[in-house]
C-alpha cells in the first residue's frame, strides 16, 4: 500500500516538478502536493499546513532555496527539507547542510530521492517525540515544583488552622468546662467551626494532588478520593454540567491516594471538557460506585458529551494521541491513567456513542484484611492521663491542652531538648503528641533519642503532621509503624488513640510522681 505524503514542492519548472512526482510515486508514496515558485506564495502554503516535507530547487527567479529553508525556520517548523538542483558545487551543498537543510540531490540522480524522503521522514518522527517527551519532563519538573510548593503551604495553613479548630471546639465542647456564650454567639462560633472544616478539607486535597508520585499502597476509603477529586474539578464542572454522585457502600481498595486522585480528576476533566460551555442545566456528570463481587470495586464516570467516534477509542489511550485542539492538552492524560491503575492492579475501559456521551469504567481490587477500622475507646476508661504535647507552634499546643485538659494532665513544650531533659530527670507520660516536623529537632530526631533514653516512652509516642513531608520522614513512619495524625487534629481520633494507650507500669507512675 502506498504511503501518503502530502508535499510542498518549490519549483519553478512544470517538467522538473512533474519529474519530482514520478520519482517519490515510483518509490511508493501517493502524493498530494502543491507547487509555489515565490516566497509569497511559499508564505501562504507554509501557514495553510502541516507538510509532510518540502522539496525545494536550488536557484528560483525570484528567490533561491536557503531564503525558503529561513521562511521555514522562522515558523519554527520542523519539517524535512531537501534540495534537488540541476547542478550544485560542494561549497554551496556545504553551506546549505551546514544551514540545517537536510539533504540535497542532483535531478539526474534521483534514484537517491524516495529513500532520502522515507529517512528524513523517520528523523523528523523521532526529533518530534523526542520533543513531547522533553516536553512532558518540564512539565514533570513543573508540576513537582508545584507540589512541593502546595505541600509547604498546606503545612503552613494547617498549623494556624489546627489552633483555630481546637479553640472552636474547646469553646463550643460543654465538657471542658468552657465559658457559656449566647444563642448568637454559639451560631457565630458554629459557623467558624464550619468553615473551618472547609477550609481543612481543601487544604486535604492539596495535600493529595501535591504529591501525584506516590508509590505507598493501602486501602483507601474510594467515595472519599472521589471526593476530593470533584472538589478539585468544581470549577471546571459547575458551568458546563451538574454532578450526580450515584455511590453505593463498597469495600476499601487497595491503592495510592495521590495517584488514584489524578487519575479521577483526570477523567473528571475530560468528561467536562466534552461538555460545551454555558448549558449545565442539561447535561450531566455522574460518578457511580459499585461493588463488583468481593474482590473489585467498580467505579463509572458518566459524561452526557459529544462522545468520541468508535475508530478513536481504543487509540486515546495512546501516549501523545489526543481528540483536543492543538495547544490544549499533551495527549497523556489518559495513558497516564492506564498506567497508574495497572500499577495498582486495576483496569480501565470506555464505551462511548457520538453525540448521547461517554462512560469510563474503573476496576478497582479491594484491600482484603487490609482496611483501617475505626478506633474505638476501651469501653468504661476514662481518660485521666499524664500527656506530653511537643510542638514548636505554641498555640497550637496551648490550643489542644485546653481542649484535653478536662480529661488529661496536660504539658506543653516547644523544644525537642527540652523534653528530653525532662524526660533523662525521670518524668513519665501516658502519650507523648509530637510533631513530625520541628526546626530545631524533628519528630524523627526525637523519637531516635528517647528510643535509646527510654525505650518504653518512645513507644508511647503520637506523632502530628501539618503536611509537610520528606523523604525521610515518610520512610520514617513506614519503617516504625508510629501511629500519625493529621493536623488540624481529628479530636476522636486522637482520643482513641490516647484510650488505647496501656497504663503506666507502677515503677514509672512512682518514678513520674519524685521526678
Amino acid at each position: 500500500m502506498a504511503t501518503p505524503l502530502h508535499l510542498l514542492l518549490i519549483e519553478d519548472f512544470e517538467d522538473d516538478a512533474l519529474m519530482v512526482l514520478r520519482e517519490l510515486r515510483r518509490s511508493g508514496y501517493d502524493v498530494t502536493h502543491k507547487r509555489v515558485e515565490t516566497a509569497e506564495a511559499l508564505a501562504s502554503a507554509l501557514d495553510s499546513g502541516p507538510w509532510d516535507a518540502i522539496i525545494a530547487d536550488y536557484a528560483l527567479p525570484r528567490f533561491d532555496a536557503l531564503a525558503a529553508f529561513s521562511l521555514v525556520q522562522q515558523r519554527g517548523l520542523d519539517v524535512p527539507f531537501l534540495i534537488v538542483s540541476g547542478q550544485i558545487g560542494e561549497d554551496t551543498a556545504v553551506a546549505a547542510m551546514r544551514a540545517g537543510v537536510h539533504d540535497f540531490l542532483l535531478k539526474d540522480r534521483l534514484s537517491r530521492l524516495g529513500p532520502a524522503v522515507a529517512r528524513e521522514l523517520r528523523e523528523a518522527s523521532l526529533r518530534a517525540e523526542r520533543r513531547k517527551m522533553q516536553e512532558q519532563l518540564l512539565l514533570s519538573d513543573r508540576l513537582a515544583s508545584l507540589g512541593l510548593l502546595a505541600a509547604s503551604v498546606a503545612h503552613e495553613i494547617n498549623n494556624p488552622l489546627a489552633s483555630l479548630m481546637a479553640n472552636l471546639d474547646f469553646v463550643l465542647n460543654p465538657e471542658a468546662g468552657s465559658t457559656t456564650v449566647s444563642a448568637d454567639q454559639e451560631q457565630a462560633l458554629r459557623d467558624c467551626m464550619l468553615c473551618s472544616e472547609r477550609i481543612r478539607e481543601i487544604v486535604r486535597d492539596i495535600k493529595i494532588f501535591s504529591r501525584p508520585d506516590e508509590k505507598q499502597r493501602g486501602p483507601l476509603d474510594v467515595h472519599r478520593v472521589l471526593d476530593s477529586s470533584l472538589r478539585m474539578a468544581w470549577n471546571h464542572i459547575f458551568h458546563r454540567a451538574r454532578i450526580v454522585k450515584d455511590y453505593t457502600a463498597v469495600s476499601p481498595v487497595l491503592g495510592s491516594e495521590a495517584p488514584l486522585g489524578q487519575v479521577f480528576l483526570n477523567l473528571l476533566v475530560n468528561a467536562a471538557d466534552a461538555i460545551p460551555d454555558g448549558d449545565s442545566t442539561t447535561h450531566e456528570i455522574r460518578v457511580v460506585t459499585r461493588q463488583d463481587g468481593p474482590n473489585h470495586v467498580r467505579v463509572e464516570i458518566h459524561d452526557t458529551g459529544r462522545g468520541i467516534p468508535a475508530e478513536l477509542r481504543e487509540r486515546i489511550f495512546e501516549p501523545f494521541f489526543t481528540t483536543k485542539p492543538v495547544g490544549v492538552g499533551t495527549g497523556l492524560g489518559l495513558a497516564i491513567c492506564r498506567r497508574t491503575l495497572n500499577e495498582m492492579g486495576g483496569e480501565i475501559s470506555v464505551d462511548s456513542e457520538v453525540g448521547r456521551g461517554t462512560v469510563f469504567h474503573l476496576r478497582l481490587q479491594t484491600a482484603h484484611g487490609d482496611a483501617e477500622k475505626p478506633e474505638k475507646p476501651a469501653p468504661g476508661k476514662v481518660l485521666k492521663q499524664r500527656l506530653l504535647i511537643l510542638d514548636d507552634e505554641t498555640v497550637v499546643g496551648r490550643a489542644l491542652q485546653r481542649l484535653l485538659q478536662a480529661h488529661c494532665e496536660v504539658l506543653v513544650l516547644s523544644q525537642g531538648r527540652e523534653a528530653l531533659a525532662l524526660l533523662s530527670a525521670g518524668r513519665r507520660f501516658d502519650a507523648i503528641l509530637c510533631d513530625l516536623m520541628m526546626p530545631e529537632m524533628s519528630g524523627p530526631r526525637f523519637y531516635e533519642e528517647l528510643s535509646r533514653l527510654a525505650p518504653e516512652q518512645a513507644r508511647r509516642v503520637i506523632f502530628m503532621t501539618g503536611g509537610a513531608f520528606t523523604e525521610q520522614s515518610r520512610a520514617f513512619l513506614a519503617t516504625t509503624g508510629m501511629p500519625c495524625i493529621d493536623k488540624p487534629v481529628e479530636f476522636q481520633r486522637l482520643r482513641s488513640l490516647l484510650a488505647a494507650m496501656p497504663p503506666l507500669s507502677e515503677e514509672e507512675d512512682a518514678a513520674t510522681k519524685t521526678a
